[in-house]
């Protein structure tokens, strides 16, 4: 054997021996590697794993192989997962993404991958990943970034937060011409709790004062510390009044009661202020200066009060606590009174009965309009007992008519709060019973938002109250929200068109072809129909031309006393016989 050919045998085995050494290094190094390496095809599916991917992932050895990573993914990273592998299959330049991988205990666990496309790489002809386990340094940026928007003691969104959310609050209320506040709550002398009980003591009161605060706020509002005794809540959707008014003395009332102290009970009182938006302010930081100089002007009335910014507001609250505390006593002091609008039958244009309408005349202001105070009593909690002081009323008044021989059918309003929160139908049948009237001489009206609230409940509730015999009408139909299929289930006898339908009637097409569709379903259901508001002739007439039976309006006669309406019922008895 010639010297040359050995010589070239062993550098060929020297050579081999090199390659194997290489692989053997390299082969090293991937499996000791602490990230995961793996290789994929074109498709996505696992034709190589590293041991880092079950020391990481918690899968057995070899768990991965023919599986495609995107399976374990998280549903809100899966799709720039499956863009970042299709810019690398496509040539692309490898970009490291962030996401979450399903471990095999079921947690997630946060990965940053970074590709590369060795797709005509003979040795490899893959898309080969590089996954390193991020998990403690993201939840450690989670932390941060909690700490950086939330106060620790408390839990609540702090000062910053609160005024990112403000800017968001304002920017969209330009936009939605929505009206929202601020309320900035300081618990007043907490630096003397501070200092007589300590400081644990102060962070434990601080801790539970938030708690309640959280109790007075709706879920669209934010409650925010931002400051060691200060709090604020942005209440959006402000447009009434008493939302905002309800809020401050629901806070006023929590911080008042005991608060569970060491070896006592520690009273501790709150001072509020309140800022508008746009009111009084135009901007986020305006909103929140004037909050803040209301609430300074609390602390100087004496603390334990709310009060706005502006003086005008602070008249409007002021006059809804005159009125509030005039309505709990109006029924004590006999300053409700009921009228009554007459209501006719269009085929005839006889009295056939009336509506019972509210009034109070209050000893200072006059006479409030039911649209100032209705709402008032539903938010304060007294809609319930004006409202059976109105049945009782009316059922009174019928029975004095019946003594006289006269039968008018008197319908009476039964709001959406006390239909739901009341056991109408008892309520009915013991005035009924105390009164001695006959059932159908009593009418009960009822709003469509009231019967769908829970309209399953709103049909057992009108069974009953029809078993007792008196009529069930729908006010104000076509403004609310009715599905025809329960629609169709009530026991209901008739059906009230709303006075905003039928004010146009004349030169509005579209209300026109309203009317005639709710006429028209009523029939089909074999519903009486009355229309409301009717002020002209040519309202009357069309009406009458298109099935309409009832109606009622300042043509035939506004809302009067007991006395007027009698005179009103005999008189249209007399032009009745006389036609």
């Amino acid at each position: 054997m010639k010297p040359s050919f050995l010589k070239r045998v062993k550098e060929l085995l020297r050579k081999d021996g090199e390659v194997q050494e290489r692989e053997d290094r390299f082969r090293a190094l991937v499996q000791n590697s602490f990230d995961i390496i793996t290789i994929h095809d074109v498709t996505g599916a696992t034709v190589y794993e590293s041991a880092a991917a079950s020391r990481i992932l918690g899968y057995p050895q070899g768990g991965l192989i023919g599986k495609s990573p995107f399976a374990s993914v998280h549903p809100r990273d899966i799709q720039r997962a499956r863009e970042a592998f299709a810019n690398l299959t496509s040539g692309g330049s490898p970009v490291p993404i962030e996401l979450r991988y399903r471990h095999a205990d079921g947690s997630w666990i946060w990965l940053e991958v970074l590709g590369n496309n060795l797709l005509n790489h003979p040795g490899v002809a893959g898309i080969v990943l590089t996954s390193r386990d991020i998990t403690e340094r993201k939840h450690a940026e989670e932390r941060a970034q909690y700490l950086a928007n939330y106060d620790v003691l408390t839990g609540l969104p702090n000062r910053t937060l609160m005024q990112d959310r403000l800017n968001q609050a304002v920017a969209q209320a330009k936009h939605t011409k929505e009206r929202i506040a601020l309320v900035h709550v300081d618990v007043d002398r907490f630096k003397m709790i501070n200092e007589s009980l300590g400081h644990y003591a102060g962070d434990v009161i601080l801790k539970a004062a938030a708690d309640r605060l959280k109790k007075c706020r709706r879920d669209t509002d934010t409650v925010a510390r931002v400051g060691g005794d200060e709090f604020t809540i942005l209440v959006r959707d402000a447009g009434r009044l008493g939302a905002v008014t309800g809020c401050a003395s629901k806070i006023l009332s929590e911080i008042a009661q005991p608060f569970p102290g060491k070896s006592q009970d520690v009273f501790v009182s709150a001072s509020i202020g309140i800022s508008m938006y746009p009111d009084d302010a135009k901007s986020a930081d305006e909103l929140t200066k004037h909050a803040d100089a209301a609430m300074h002007s609390a602390k100087t009335l004496g603390r334990n009060n709310y009060q706005f910014f502006t003086q005008a507001l602070n008249v409007e609250v002021q006059e809804r606590m005159v009125l509030e505390t005039g309505l709990r006593l109006a029924l004590k002091r006999d300053e409700m009174y009921l009228v009554y609008q007459p209501k006719i039958d269009l085929s005839t244009r006889a009295v056939i009965g009336a509506e019972a309408l509210i009034r109070w005349r209050h000893p200072e202001l006059g006479l409030v309009p039911p649209s100032r105070f209705i709402p008032l009593a539903e938010e304060s909690g007294m809609v319930g007992e004006i409202g059976e002081w109105v049945l009782r009323a009316a059922c009174r008044q019928i029975r004095q008519w019946q003594n006289m021989g006269l039968s008018p059918r008197i319908a009476v309003n039964v709001s959406a709060r006390q239909f739901q929160q009341y056991d109408v139908s008892q309520l009915v049948r013991t005035a009924i019973s105390e009164a001695r009237i006959s059932p159908e001489s009593l009418e009960l009206e009822l709003t469509e938002s009231a019967v769908m609230h829970d309209a399953e409940a709103s049909i057992v509730t009108v069974e009953k109250l029809r078993q007792l015999g008196v009529g069930i009408a729908i006010d104000d139909f076509g403004t609310g929200y009715s599905s025809l299929s329960y629609l169709k289930r009530l026991p209901v006898e008739s059906l009230k068109i709303d006075q905003s339908f039928v004010r146009d009637i004349s030169n509005d097409t579209n209300d026109a072809a309203i009317v005639r569709a709710i006429i028209t379903l009523a029939r089909s259901l074999e519903m009486k129909v009355t229309g409301e508001g009717v002020e002209t002739e040519a309202q009357m007439e069309f009406l009458k031309a298109y099935g309409c039976q009832f109606a009622q309006g300042y043509l035939f006669g506004k809302p009067m006393t007991a006395a007027e309406f009698t005179g009103h019922i005999q008189s249209s008895e007399i032009s009745a016989a006389a036609g």
